[in-house]
């Protein structure tokens, strides 16, 4: 049985208010929820929003929760095809194009339920 305690997602071309209103449907949506860290996507162009948990979660609730909290579909649908766990819900931190080297940029991350 394949577990995770940490969830990746990544939202596409959306503005920071669209963000930071799937994060707190997120936040009041589960009560295991240990944090919750925000990155921005290294071309600037997304957001990356990584949730930890206090226990581990099985695959089957980890695409529900993927599905209902909005990740990008391209990227369920390969996720769901791999049998791997550590090819699993892969979010590039850094991306080069033209010879730069693009990072992602910390947002914000939250303690327990309240953000910092």
């Amino acid at each position: 049985m394949i577990e995770f305690k940490i969830i990746s997602l990544d939202y596409d071309n959306i503005a920071w208010h669209e963000c930071k209103k799937r994060i707190d449907f997120i936040k009041n949506d589960r009560k295991d929820i240990k944090h919750i860290f925000v990155m921005s996507s290294p071309l600037l162009d997304g957001y990356h929003v990584y949730i930890h948990f206090n226990n581990p979660l099985e695959w089957n609730e980890v695409i529900y929760l993927r599905n209902r909290w909005k990740d990008d579909g391209k990227r369920l649908v390969i996720d769901i095809q791999k049998t791997i766990p550590q090819t699993m819900m892969i979010s590039f931190k850094s991306k080069s194009r033209n010879g730069y080297r693009y990072m992602e940029i910390p947002m914000f991350s939250n303690s327990g339920n309240d953000f910092a």
